[in-house]
């Protein structure tokens, strides 16, 4: 018997032992585990959760965390059920290792010992008893009802209650009737999207057309499709609860739909920037400087960038990354990034220079280094230059700023130098009045600069005597100084007509000796020694033949001159 006794005493200390170790408990040692459960924040986050799951129900420990409900313990269990619900739906995930198991926790803010569970729901938080019990506050009791209410819609919350039982049902952790619900859910939004498109096209684009302004026609345009989206995914965000998903699966699609609405406002945020520069442009148009219509690309392309970078922050801000804390991370490898943004920088301050210095504008032509053509857009980058190949040249401002820069664009005349080749058989009187009618024409005509032309007979060449022709256009543009070019030559045309002049062009002339047999080929008149001595004296001083002035044409006993000083 003193065997038995020892051998059960040595049986009970094992069992003992193996309870403490190993985490049983006696199911009549309740109260060790009953004191533990709302001891701290954790703990009674645990205790309300945990105690809800499937597998693990126990009302008796959830109803503890609603103690501060003057319901019985039914009406409290159903509170912890709404309430768990309502933070499932929202998809408000619980993190337990950020929850403070300090039992005498005590608020930052409000030096109270309260712990809030989400930022975003502040309505719902705990504070600790006079018993030392971490519960949910009377506040946050009286709250769920309303809390449960904005969440769910009445009507699909009938409609659930009242569903046969197979569309409970589970296929791959979701139920049967959730699938039925998202494909409603969706169709439901996509319906009132084009009710809000059909609005903004027959309502307020006619509206827009009615009035006097342009700007407004262009705001319907472009903000239409990005307000459609954000309609859209509004729509979703503020019904997606009713879907019931998992705390899992709603915190995936809460935080999916916040990315596009982010998303839908930045893209409706650029588009308004376009709209904003075509006003600016409206108004720089009435302007007599040119300086703000080069800065109007510049500030649409400032603008974009602006909303970009904001709302990407915005994204990531939204999303719970410290952006604060990413940026300062960044400067770990600024060094870096600064030798990799040298460049970038360079052509930064190469705008920056253009736009002070000024020596160009929009619409120049120019000629930078191999570059040559017109000047599209200045950006913060480069310089846009359309050449007269039709291809777009991106010149870096910085090449801009440490490069001589011809504007052709900013010449008040545009020079035409040209050499006439009239033929050998030109007599000095048809020569003379060739030239005087090249001058003729360039003083009847208001497009060429008058004070400043040279119109002469130049040299001799090798198959022609030269006509050097230097004149200079007064025109706005390269077009213009194209038809004026045409003008002036199809005036030399007829004049060469008239006058009975004809251009020479490359020739050689072969003469065969042969031919005259015995006789050389004569050339001109044959003269003694004595005439053509006479012939000189003629040229020379006080000889009747010399003309120092040139030979003038006269008519009615007026000489013909159009020189430039006439």
């Amino acid at each position: 018997m003193g065997i038995t006794r020892s051998i059960s005493l040595i049986f009970s200390i094992i069992i003992v032992f193996s309870g403490t170790v190993f985490g049983f408990q006696n199911q009549n040692q309740p109260q060790a585990r009953d004191a533990n459960l709302l001891t701290n924040p954790q703990r009674a986050v645990h205790t309300f959760l945990h105690w809800q799951q499937t597998g693990h129900k126990n009302p008796e420990f959830v109803i503890k965390t609603m103690k501060l409900s003057d319901g019985d313990a039914e009406e409290k269990l159903e509170l912890a059920g709404q309430l768990l619900k309502v933070l499932d739906a929202r998809g408000l995930m619980i993190d337990y290792e950020n929850i403070p198991s300090n039992p005498n926790y005590t608020d930052s803010l409000s030096g109270l010992q309260q712990y809030i569970l989400f930022e975003s729901l502040p309505a719902v938080y705990l504070i600790k008893t006079v018993q030392n019990e971490w519960v949910f506050s009377e506040a946050t009791v009286a709250e769920i009802p309303e809390l449960y209410q904005s969440t769910f819609s009445s009507y699909v919350t009938f409609v659930v209650d009242n569903l046969p039982e197979w569309a409970e049902n589970e296929w791959l952790g979701i139920k049967i009737w959730q699938y039925l619900a998202v494909f409603i859910w969706l169709l439901i939004g996509l319906i009132l999207m084009k009710i809000f498109g059909f609005f903004l096209d027959n309502y307020v684009k006619r509206l827009a057309q009615k009035t006097n302004f342009t700007w407004d026609d262009d705001l319907i345009d472009e903000v239409e499709k990005p307000a459609l989206l954000v309609f859209l995914m509004i729509f979703y965000f503020l019904t997606y609860t009713n879907l019931q998903f998992s705390v899992t699966i709603s915190h995936f699609l809460s935080s999916l739909l916040e990315i596009a609405i982010s998303i839908g406002f930045i893209w409706l945020l650029y588009n308004l920037a376009d709209v904003f520069s075509k006003y600016l442009s409206v108004l720089s148009a009435k302007t007599e400087t040119e300086l703000d219509d080069q800065l109007i690309p510049l500030i649409r392309k400032t603008l974009r960038f602006f909303v970009v970078i904001m709302g990407v922050i915005a994204v990531l801000q939204n999303n719970g990354y410290n952006v604060a804390s990413l940026i300062a991370g960044l400067g770990i490898g600024g060094l870096a990034v600064a030798l990799a943004a040298r460049e970038t920088l360079a052509n930064f301050f190469g705008s920056v220079t253009i736009f002070v210095d000024r020596p160009f504008k929009m619409g120049d032509w120019i000629k930078v280094g191999d570059v040559e053509g017109t000047v599209e857009e200045v950006g913060f980058r480069s310089t846009r230059i359309r050449t007269f190949y039709n291809s777009l040249v991106s010149v870096p401002n910085s090449n801009i700023a440490n490069t001589d820069v011809d504007n052709l664009g900013l010449r008040k005349y545009r020079r035409l130098k040209t050499v006439l080749n009239l033929t050998y058989s030109t007599t000095p009187e048809q020569m003379e009045a060739f030239v005087e009618g090249i001058k003729a024409i360039v003083k009847a005509n208001k497009h060429f600069r008058q004070d400043m032309y040279e119109v002469h007979f130049n040299s001799f060449g090798a198959h022609s005597l030269d006509v050097l022709v230097y004149v200079f256009f007064d025109v706005p543009d390269w077009s213009t100084e194209l038809q004026q070019r045409h003008n002036f030559f199809l005036e030399i045309l007829r004049l060469a007509e008239e006058v009975g002049v004809e251009f020479a062009f490359p020739t050689q002339t072969l003469h065969m000796d042969s031919f005259y047999k015995d006789e050389p080929r004569k050339v001109g008149e044959e003269r003694n020694e004595e005439e053509l001595a006479s012939v000189v004296h003629e040229f020379g001083p006080d000889g009747k033949k010399r003309k120092p002035d040139g030979i003038r044409i006269f008519k009615g006993g007026e000489e013909v001159d159009f020189g430039a000083n006439k």
